[in-house]
């Protein structure tokens, strides 16, 4: 594998409306295979460039493309495609009839990450393409850009003279293009998302920021030049250039490496040094160079910091670096999409830790940048409405929309699972509620449904005196809406302990205690290091409480819900009277399939 960011990108067509859009198509289309090649980057897309996607009034683009992009066949008879499609209409990514080029662009990609140990970037805009990427487990591995972001890597790797001459004009124009074409596309969303986002507005800003270096970071690092040794208040222009550009060398290293401790001490010493460094120099140019670099490895640094703390449920020290990405906007040029993306995603996390005024606050903020409604915004204040104890207006706003309803309420079902991983149980219990009592007849609504019958089952007391709920569970669930946990307990199981359970299928009676568990509670018995996990079984149609080691914990956490494909049970207990559940079953060794586990 190269040394290069990606070996191959696979592209995806709305790429080149971007590039139309932002007025340079003629200019950078032309030369999109040079100045990739130049940095160790194969470009190519699907054989079949769709019509939908590039329509009659861009018919001259469409021929353009195979006259400077290399084509790659796609067999859509392959039962990868046809999998992967029947996946895409499940989830209600892709309207795989209408766009077939979708699932392409994703085959494509996976193809040649099979090949040499390529690393492979797929380049969309389009919502759908991003989320069979990144929560299709089949796909990981490859990485999702936006067309803005491809066009900045590119611009912060070239090194050529003319190559950069090109990128520099065409940068800015195509990220602002890029995020105009997601914003007026874009009908889902979540908080893996909007990081997305944030990551390609960083990648945006650090090319953006190298503009007018004389001396590049790359240079830097093949000639190993020592840094000064003057004192930092006598620094000459280029030498306090050089000690700007050997931080961010170190600050990109961390990052690169995961070192999380050596990533966070590097921000402190970016933050002391950027002061000193910025005044020592006199010649103005040269201090707004050096400024503006220290600024976007400081907006980089936090947003990967940010994404980082996400990964590990750190919402606080998230929010903490967020705000920091909010301040450097102040004094970086992204435009008002990003700001908007940013405090969204502030608002999504402030409801997770429970603090729904601080929340509403500023989605109510928001449409005071850009008055035209959004998912963005419209997933924030409809949920923050809610938690506030305001859902017939939550309810108005989204009819006041409807040609968004389709991707909201998959937006407000996927964020409600997130609340509830975050033990925010009953504001997810009241989105869940809020969809099925107004959009219930909507065929899209079923697995809300499902969900929030499944969750109800520990607090039933919050949906038995809902009638229309009640009458929905009746019609909709018919078999899997039957709740058996009060019913007798089988004490046959108990003789047949300790049990194997294989992973062979239809085998009685390990079967029973397969399917899945979804988990509705979680809590460690400090005494035992046990993990005490309240579920319900999707086979029996039952709550029972499980028993696994302290080991499951990190597994369990991210996890809504769970498959044990083998293990062996070793105890059954029936339950109390009091007890919510209808048995306590005790796993040894059980292999665990997570399912929905958390994507950031």
């Amino acid at each position: 594998m190269s040394a290069t960011l990606f070996d191959v990108v696979v592209i995806d067509t709305n790429f080149f409306i971007s590039l139309l859009n932002a007025g340079v198509s003629d200019t950078l289309l032309p030369n999109l295979q040079k100045i990739a090649g130049s940095v160790g980057m194969e470009v190519m897309v699907p054989d079949e460039i769709p019509k939908s996607d590039i329509p009659g009034r861009f018919r001259e683009l469409r021929s353009s493309i195979p006259k400077y992009i290399r084509l790659e066949r796609v067999n859509r008879a392959s039962n990868l495609w046809n999998q992967t499609a029947r996946y895409a209409i499940q989830e209600r990514m892709v309207r795989v009839r209408d766009d077939p080029a979708d699932i392409d662009v994703v085959i494509l990609a996976k193809k040649f990450t099979l090949k040499d140990n390529n690393k492979v970037a797929l380049v969309s805009d389009d919502e759908g393409v991003a989320r069979i990427v990144k929560e299709n487990r089949v796909f990981k591995g490859i990485e999702h850009l936006s067309c803005g972001s491809f066009v900045s890597i590119l611009a912060a790797a070239v090194v050529d003279p003319e190559m950069r001459k090109i990128l520099d004009k065409t940068v800015e124009r195509v990220f602002h293009a890029s995020w105009s074409y997601k914003k007026k596309t874009r009908r889902y969303i979540d908080v893996a998302m909007l990081i997305s986002d944030l990551t390609d507005t960083a990648r945006f800003v650090r090319s953006a920021a190298q503009v007018g270096t004389e001396s590049t970071i790359a240079e830097i690092k093949e000639k190993k030049v020592p840094p000064p040794t003057k004192e930092l208040e006598i620094l000459t222009p280029e030498d306090a250039l050089i000690v700007s550009q050997q931080l961010v060398i170190k600050a990109r290293e961390t990052r690169e490496s995961y070192n999380i401790q050596e990533a966070e001490r590097m921000l402190l010493e970016i933050l002391a040094k950027s002061s000193e460094l910025i005044y020592s120099i006199d010649d103005l140019e040269q201090r707004v160079i050096v400024e503006r670099m220290l600024r976007s490895e400081l907006f980089e640094h936090h947003s990967w910091l940010l994404d980082f703390k996400l990964t590990r449920n750190q919402i606080v020290e998230a929010l903490v670096h967020a705000e920091a990405c909010r301040v450097f906007m102040n004094f970086i040029s992204v435009g008002n999409e990003a700001i908007e993306n940013l405090l969204s995603l502030q608002g999504l996390l402030f409801l997770l830790l429970g603090q729904y005024k601080q929340a509403l606050s500023l989605f109510e903020s928001v449409p005071s940048i850009d008055p035209d409604m959004h998912p963005t915004q419209l997933l924030g204040l409809t949920v923050s409405l809610i938690a506030n104890g305001q859902p017939n207006e939550a309810i108005l706003l989204l009819k006041r929309n409807p040609e968004l309803l389709d991707g909201m309420i998959s937006s407000m079902h996927t964020y409600a699972n997130d609340l509830y991983s975050h033990d925010q149980h009953e504001l997810a219990i009241a989105i869940l509620k809020t969809i099925v009592k107004n959009f219930g007849d909507r065929e899209d609504v079923y697995r809300s449904i499902k969900r929030l019958f499944i969750l109800t089952r520990l607090r039933p007391d919050l949906v038995e005196v809902e009638l229309k709920i009640l009458k929905i569970f009746k019609q909709k669930l018919k078999e899997e809406g039957k709740d058996l946990t009060r019913r007798s307990f089988p004490v046959g199981w108990q003789k047949i302990l300790p049990l194997e359970i294989s992973a062979a299928e239809n085998e009685e009676p390990a079967e029973q205690f397969k399917g899945f568990y979804h988990i509705l509670n979680l809590s460690k018995d400090h005494e035992r290091n046990e993990l005490n996990v309240i579920v319900w079984n999707e086979s029996n149609n039952s709550t029972w409480k499980l028993v696994f080691d302290e080991a499951y914990k990190p597994a369990l956490e991210e996890s809504v819900k769970i498959k044990i494909t083998s293990g062996t049970v070793v105890k059954i207990h029936p339950a109390k009277k009091r007890d919510v559940y209808r048995g306590t079953i005790v796993f040894d060794n059980p292999a665990i399939q997570p399912e929905l586990v958390k994507p950031w």
